[in-house]
């Protein structure tokens, strides 16, 4: 289905609560559950329902969240979950009910979510393991300082009337990002297209320019 697991926040300040998973690297159990859940559904078959989600005052998931691959949350002991009714939690292991969720086709079906859960109180982030995912093209612009590092080499050389300064500004990028609206444009795409998507934002990229003073 999908080599990335999906986190997404909620609620009126899901956007702050993303920019504070941005600035630590990680992300927490903040409900103090003893585990970080997760959709395994493909974020290209999310989009249309958070356009269903823009009409409630207070939907499920808001359009911020981050992106884990997969084989990273399945080392550090994340599972799918067992869906099933009561007598299939009666008869789990004690040690399995942490990946139990109720399914009952009338009035709680969340199979759609293809939840995963991950036993720990949190999962650090890396450039190689995550990508981020925001509401629109102008969040990402906004938020561009935080997922970005500059580093500023200047050599500046003497020349007739003034200085020659040649500079190289080197790009230290956090993490990869997209936008939601993007997602929804090509809601289509496969798994090949959205990887090689990804692929265009290198980890470190560098600028050079010269200028006369």
């Amino acid at each position: 289905m999908s080599k990335y697991l999906f986190h997404f926040t909620k609620g009126k300040n899901a956007k702050d609560t993303l920019v504070s998973i941005i600035k630590e690297g990680k992300v927490r159990d903040v409900n103090q559950t003893g585990r970080i859940c997760f959709s395994e559904a493909p974020v290209t078959t999310l989009a249309p329902m958070f356009e269903v989600f823009r009409h409630y005052p207070y939907p499920l998931y808001a359009p911020y969240g981050v992106g884990i691959r997969k084989d990273v949350i399945y080392q550090e002991g994340g599972r799918p979950v067992f869906y099933g009714d009561k007598t299939d939690e009666k008869i789990l292991p004690k040690a399995l009910k942490w990946r139990y969720e109720l399914y009952n086709p009338e009035k709680h079906d969340f199979t759609w979510l293809r939840e995963w859960r991950l036993p720990k109180v949190e999962v650090e982030l890396s450039f190689d393991n995550c990508f981020f995912i925001v509401d629109t093209n102008s969040e990402i612009e906004e938020l561009w300082p935080l997922f970005n590092t500059l580093d500023v080499d200047i050599d500046a050389q003497p020349e007739d009337g003034g200085a020659l300064v040649n500079y190289t500004v080197n790009i230290l990028k956090r993490y990869r990002m997209v936008s939601m609206e993007d997602i929804s444009k090509v809601c289509m795409m496969n798994k090949k297209e959205l990887r090689k998507e990804l692929s265009k934002q290198l980890e470190e990229d560098c600028l050079h320019g010269s200028s006369w003073e």
